[in-house]
């Protein structure tokens, strides 16, 4: 259901998002296998490579790419589907199913699987980290554990938030074996290594920022050092900011889940409290981060949030389900209570789709290529922000469109696309 949501919706080209257009510049950077901007997206890059290797059925670069975010967010949705099951093993079919459509068809990670990003493949590990934990809290399947972390942590820092909670509870239930600890231990370093090498042996790549060629340039790009200015660090700042990032983490569920999400806090606090805890840890850790941040597109980062109110939610659903029925007068109410709520899902589904669909989006693409096609022979436009910068490289570098024009962000922070 989910990749034929994706399918219908996914933006054929490049597109923007929530005012963020890094998806353009991830394109050319994966075309020439080349450093992204801080912290450099080397976990995703082989991924997205990969995609404009296989789906050349597609036309359109973007649409390749775009495809692979498909394919990660509906593999998501699935997995928190699983999940759900997994965490309370007592949980219907139903509730499962209901768990992995409103995870995949919350707001944000509806938007994330129809456009080219980093996201739709940290929601990925992020529902597979979920699903492994029950069996890390029982001192089982560490080194699979241990990397599915350690992948997520470097493919955006965010993951840090998710991988530390669930690390931490899962190993106070109960510890892995000595040798698997030491195996799960450097496994969730191979992915630091990983990226510390690519970055290192990319360097020179025709597209790289930073200067990725030295331990301190790596350490600078890997800690965001040029984002120092976008990040609020007075308490008073954070704390105006957390209202609105709160709105912002309420939208991702239906208004009926705000009601079913409290109970099934209750329910699976009950059979996995450590869990519970390693949940709101995780969704306060991201509140904060967010609140703090003020680069455009980062309420993008609610998205295990959004995960967290969709297995609560269903799990709700079941109690309140059980609740509803032992009062109902006769099975013909039951059901029409029944059809009731999934028209109600049925709505949030069709409303999301409204505000997040892509299909049909081209103008990124076509703007980019009308100001490469007016510009004189030899020239370098000159761009002052990534709105600016990143379609002119999509065009340019994947599209092929006037490579006798280069573009220079003035910023001084991107990397210089030189005319040939």
């Amino acid at each position: 259901m989910l990749i034929t949501l994706y399918w219908w919706t996914m933006a054929p080209s490049i597109s923007s998002l929530h005012d963020n257009v890094d998806g353009a510049e991830l394109l050319a950077v994966a075309h020439v296998m080349g450093v992204a901007h801080p912290p450099g997206s080397a976990v995703w890059m082989p991924l997205g490579r990969a995609a404009l290797e296989v789906f050349t059925f597609l036309d359109e670069p973007a649409a390749r790419t775009n495809l692979a975010s498909v394919l990660c967010m509906a593999a998501a949705g699935a997995l928190i589907a699983v999940a759900a099951r997994r965490w309370r093993p007592d949980t219907p079919a139903w509730a499962c199913l209901l768990a992995g459509i409103l995870a995949g068809t919350a707001p944000i990670p509806w938007a994330q699987g129809l456009v080219t990003e980093v996201l739709a493949l940290q929601a990925l590990l992020t529902a597979l980290a979920l699903v492994l934990a029950v069996d890390a809290a029982r001192g089982e399947r560490w080194p699979a554990f241990a990397l599915v972390l350690g992948l997520m942590a470097w493919n955006h820092p965010t993951g840090l938030a998710v991988a530390v909670p669930f690390a931490v509870a899962c190993l106070l239930q109960d510890r892995p074996a000595r040798g698997d600890a030491l195996l799960a231990a450097g496994i969730f370093l191979l992915p630091a290594a990983y990226t510390v090498a690519y970055l290192w042996l990319r360097a020179d790549a025709s597209i790289a920022w930073g200067e990725t060629d030295s331990l301190r340039g790596i350490w600078a790009h890997l800690s965001g050092e040029i984002y120092r200015d976008v990040i609020n660090r007075s308490p008073g700042e954070v704390g105006a900011a957390i209202p609105e990032t709160l709105r912002r983490a309420l939208r991702q569920a239906a208004p009926l889940a705000w009601l079913l999400a409290p109970v099934g806090a209750l329910a699976i606090a009950r059979a996995r409290p450590a869990f519970v805890v390693a949940l709101g840890i995780q969704c306060a850790l991201l509140v904060v981060f967010i609140s703090a941040y003020r680069a455009t597109g980062r309420q993008d980062y609610l998205m295990p949030v959004a995960f967290t109110l969709a297995l609560l939610a269903a799990w709700g659903a079941v109690d309140g389900w059980d609740w509803l029925r032992g009062r109902l007068p006769d099975r013909g109410t039951a059901f029409a209570c029944g059809v009731l709520f999934w028209g109600l899902v049925g709505v949030w589904v069709i409303v999301n789709g409204d505000q997040v669909n892509r299909r049909g989006d081209t103008a990124l693409r076509d703007e980019a290529i009308a100001r490469l096609e007016s510009a004189p022979s030899g020239t370098i436009i000159e761009t002052r922000d990534d709105h600016d910068t990143f379609p002119l490289w999509y065009a340019r570098v994947m599209l092929g469109v006037r490579e006798d024009v280069g573009v220079d962000d003035v910023r001084g922070l991107a990397p210089v696309i030189r005319p040939r």
